[in-house]
């Protein structure tokens, strides 16, 4: 897939770009999000033909943002974000500051598709302080050991990257990464989620898919509440 696969779109949840689907432009296909849970890729076929994430013969990566991704607006859940989940006690610096808190997403990457495929972080944040490194990082424990290190863009030896401001980069550091431990990842097996548009749009002719995750009401300068 040498274009890439840009999917972007602001949507009422965490999980859905139109009427509880997504869709992957590489492949006009349009998946069922998982009825149990918030998912970023969910189960599903079109016209009888099953689709996987991973394909024939190779694995998938699913990498994922943290700020308003994986967490919504510190303290905000019921009723305004019913499905994010406040961590009390688990700090979170980014934007407004305050309490650690969940979005569906980040509460369910195990119930989605992407479980089967191994996972990730590529943020600009800082993910806090230990606290919150150690929450995010239990989130993305599914098909795979992941090693508690952090990496930055200058060296990217692990999953979980921090400070990233041009993602593209960082993804591939990340494939490669996966790739020296025989995973066998390709471009077009790998999905990153982000709640910024710009960021988004950044994997224009990258190989990579990627898909905004947002709500469609969004805090201004700090982006969307989340869930």
């Amino acid at each position: 897939m040498g274009n890439g696969s840009v999917i972007s779109s602001n949507t009422t949840n965490a999980t859905s770009a139109t009427n509880g689907h997504i869709q992957t432009a590489s492949t006009n296909q349009t998946l069922p999000a998982s009825p149990a849970a918030p998912a970023p890729i969910g189960n599903g076929s079109k016209q009888g033909e099953e689709w996987a994430l991973g394909g024939p013969g190779g694995a998938c990566l699913c990498l994922f943002d943290i700020d308003r991704t994986l967490t919504g607006k510190q303290s905000v859940a019921s009723p305004t974000c019913p499905q994010n989940s406040v961590q009390h006690n688990v700090y979170d610096s980014a934007y407004g500051r305050g309490d650690l808190t969940l979005s569906g997403l980040g509460q369910h990457v195990g119930s989605t598709a992407c479980a089967r495929c191994k996972l990730g972080i590529v943020s600009h944040g800082t993910a806090g302080g230990n606290s919150m490194k150690a929450k995010i990082r239990s989130l993305i424990q599914g098909s795979g050991y992941i090693p508690n290190r952090w990496s930055y863009p200058n060296n990217i030896d692990s999953p979980l990257v921090l400070g990233c401001s041009y993602k593209p980069s960082c993804v591939r550091g990340v494939v490669d990464w996966y790739n020296r431990q025989g995973s066998g990842i390709s471009p077009n097996q790998v999905y990153m989620f982000d709640d910024i548009k710009d960021n988004v749009e950044s994997f224009h002719g990258t190989g990579f898919n990627a898909h905004q995750v947002s709500c469609s009401s969004r805090d201004w300068g700090e982006g969307g509440r989340i869930g």
